[in-house]
């Protein structure tokens, strides 16, 4: 048989001229390989053509666990049996090389042209994977600016036993920060007792840490990104950071260079760590009326429309 492609359903075996009495030849010489009812491949089913098959088979599969956990990057295997989720009422595979659950409601996603679980599901099932790649796993996965969000969104969507089983990570665990130098200094700053909060919004501006019940915001500062070639996020980070003392906040900023220099680190923490004592005794800070609560590409002409 001349075909095309890593798997075919029936139909489109036949819809290729190919008759039940070849196909059990083919089964039987070893060039052609049964994947479940319905379903077959031309290589023995393992990896990622395995993924691919059983979700042309079944759409309705979504991935979840150990399998879900490769398809996102974090597994160099795929591992038998593919672990995955049926709405109730579909199909499921009739196959040992899946096992299947059904649950009331399926949180999924996709990612790599597969339906999965969401990243906090998959993480909470895998329980195999060592720790620091289960940290790994969530930090990449829920970074950057609406990381906190998506993290805490999939979260409260888990079931309590899930959410139980990813509770001994999360102490460790930064997610929504944008490097990995903001994710240490996190860390740092979580193991001195501070509720640090990665990406923190305050109005229309984002600060690389926020410590709310203080009403104190830090920004991590790099020369490649805030130095005097770029001038609008020079523009931007005074405006910024007008804006918080607007607003009563108080705000401190450092560099990257103060976070690799061991000495400048220890003081910036103890900076830190003094403004917030001071804002717990004192109290938060009275916003001024009248204040710009917009962001300074709304009061910057030059700079609405530059990316």
């Amino acid at each position: 048989m001349d075909l095309n492609g890593e798997y075919w359903t029936t139909e489109e075996l036949k819809d290729q001229g190919v008759s039940e009495y070849q196909i059990k030849r083919a089964l039987k010489a070893g060039t052609l390989h049964r994947l479940a009812h319905g379903i077959y491949m031309r290589e023995e089913p393992g990896g990622w053509a395995l993924l691919r098959a059983l979700h042309h088979r079944y759409p309705e599969l979504v991935f979840r666990g150990h399998t879900a956990v490769s398809i996102y990057g974090h597994r160099d295997t795929v591992m038998q049996p593919v672990l995955g989720l049926v709405p109730k009422g579909q199909r499921r595979p009739g196959t040992e090389r899946v096992s299947v659950g059904r649950p009331r409601t399926i949180n999924g996603a996709e990612f790599q042209g597969l339906p999965v679980v969401t990243p906090t599901e998959a993480i909470a099932e895998d329980s195999m994977l060592h720790r620091v790649g289960r940290l790994k796993f969530l930090e990449q996965l829920y970074s950057g600016f609406d990381g906190r969000e998506r993290f805490e969104r999939d979260h409260a969507q888990l079931t309590q036993d899930l959410q139980d089983a990813l509770a001994p990570l999360l102490g460790k665990c930064v997610v929504g920060a944008s490097s990995q130098m903001e994710r240490f200094f996190h860390l740092e700053l979580r193991a001195r007792g501070i509720e640090s909060i990665p990406n923190f919004r305050l109005g229309p501006y984002t600060w690389d840490v926020g410590v709310e019940k203080s009403t104190t915001v830090i920004d991590l500062d790099s020369l490649l990104f805030h130095g005097k070639e770029n001038s609008r996020t020079f523009i931007i980070d005074r405006w910024k950071a007008n804006h918080a003392e607007m607003m009563g906040w108080g705000h401190l900023r450092f560099t990257d260079a103060c976070l690799r220099d061991p000495v400048a680190k220890r003081k910036a923490i103890e900076e830190i760590e003094h403004l917030l004592e001071h804002r717990a005794a004192t109290g938060p800070g009275q916003a001024v009326a009248g204040r710009v609560e917009v962001g300074a590409w709304e009061v910057h002409d030059h700079l609405r429309n530059v990316t």
